[in-house]
């Protein structure tokens, strides 16, 4: 799934100045956008579902309670895919599924069932594409609501047995913190997410409306059509994505990228520009606006750009965490390892990297630092996590005092 902050507008005319769609190839033969009533538009086969089995409930808390078991049974053997989005019309044929689909899915389900339930986007951290050379801002979404207080309501359960291997991950979680609506009902808010790791870990959220989303979404089928070489196509969802939200840093970063494929530096300079303004966070614009700046000769300004990406990367603990990641990935433990312990260094009460660091030294044998490290994360963590922690410690402190 590919964070933003809408901090100006764009003005009408210096969007259309920058859409020009007469430089890109007519999009492939069988191309056709996916247009906006199919978003939120859930499907007649899942109204007959929850007709049956959700609906006809009056009590609004055992109604998510039965519309979570139902989602997460009914794409338990799909793949996580976030190199693909699908409407939710085309769900059913593709078989895969990513945050924003998912999310999607639950919105329009919730409604037809009368759940109060909002698209949320959540702030992680921008991650480093090798094989492009850029940095990409992930876009991450889930869904948050208000729930009536309820005694059907059953806070300690996440996810059954039944979904380990959802999308050949962990299971999606149900976060559920007592608390009171905007009039001060008794109430509990929900967070439904298919990645648990990000409802636990401690970054900002916000709520977002529906043409933020489906800009999101044109952004993202805009990037499959780039990978494919298909530009034409990438440009129309990219166009679509701004039409939706002209204040999207992302959408103007991806158009961006397009312009540069197509040696339109002038017009590639110019959508950088905006996605810096609408968002000074926008670290892929940056960068990709710093080689640009670089190869037309205008050094200066490539290394302030430069200077600011880097200053944030380091200074942000998330970053090097994934940094840590990516090591881990390739084997280079002795990285791994010093890349969280700069996280920690940075953010010292994220559990998360506690957590990591305890696989990479199990890794390197320390099981000592092993304790440690899950001691940490245990102290760090709240609720669940922490029984979670303790669990995993006392278990590991068993298998060694056996040796």
């Amino acid at each position: 799934c590919n964070s933003v902050q809408h901090n100006k507008e764009v003005s009408s005319e210096i969007q259309v100045d920058l859409l020009q769609g007469d430089l890109f190839p007519e999009p492939q033969a069988d191309f056709a956008l996916d247009q906006a009533p199919d978003f939120l538009q859930l499907p007649l086969r899942y109204q007959k579902e929850l007709n049956r089995s959700i609906l006809p409930v009056a009590d609004q808390a055992e109604r998510f309670r039965r519309l979570r078991r139902w989602i997460y049974r009914k794409f338990e053997d799909y793949d996580f895919d976030i190199t693909e989005t699908y409407s939710l019309t085309q769900l059913n044929n593709s078989r895969k599924i990513n945050c924003l689909s998912f999310s999607a899915l639950f919105v329009a389900a919730a409604r037809y069932v009368d759940v109060p339930a909002d698209f949320q986007l959540v702030f992680a951290p921008p991650y480093w594409d090798r094989l492009n050379n850029s940095w990409i801002n992930n876009q991450h979404i889930n869904v948050t609501g208000y729930v009536d207080n309820s005694d059907s309501m059953d806070l300690s359960n996440r996810v059954g047995s039944s979904v380990q291997s959802y999308y050949n991950l962990d299971p999606g979680e149900l976060y559920v913190p007592p608390s009171s609506d905007a009039a001060g009902n008794e109430s509990f808010r929900y967070v439904v997410d298919i990645n648990p790791a990000i409802v636990s870990v401690n970054i900002r959220r916000q709520i977002i409306d529906e043409q933020r989303v489906l800009s999101l979404f044109y952004s993202n089928k805009s990037v499959e059509k780039l990978l494919q070489g298909d530009l034409g196509a990438a440009y129309q969802y990219s166009r679509s994505a701004i039409n939706a939200d002209p204040d999207s840093s992302l959408a103007w970063n991806n158009l961006g990228v397009l312009y540069n494929r197509v040696d339109s530096i002038d017009l590639a300079i110019a959508s950088f520009e905006r996605s810096i303004e609408l968002d000074d966070g926008a670290l892929s614009a940056k960068s990709n606006l710093a080689r640009l700046y670089s190869e037309q000769g205008l050094p200066d300004l490539a290394v302030a750009l430069e200077e600011e990406v880097n200053s944030f990367r380091n200074q942000n603990p998330y970053y090097h965490a994934a940094l840590a990641e990516e090591s881990l990935t390739e084997g280079d433990l002795g990285a791994a390892k010093s890349r969280l312990e700069s996280a920690i260094d940075r953010k010292h009460n994220e559990f998360y990297f506690y957590h990591q660091l305890a696989i990479v030294n199990q890794q390197l044998g320390d099981m000592d630092s092993v304790i440690e490290n899950l001691q940490f994360a245990r102290r760090h963590a709240r609720g669940e996590d922490r029984t979670r922690f303790s669990g995993k410690l006392r278990q590991l402190e068993e298998l060694l005092s056996s040796r």
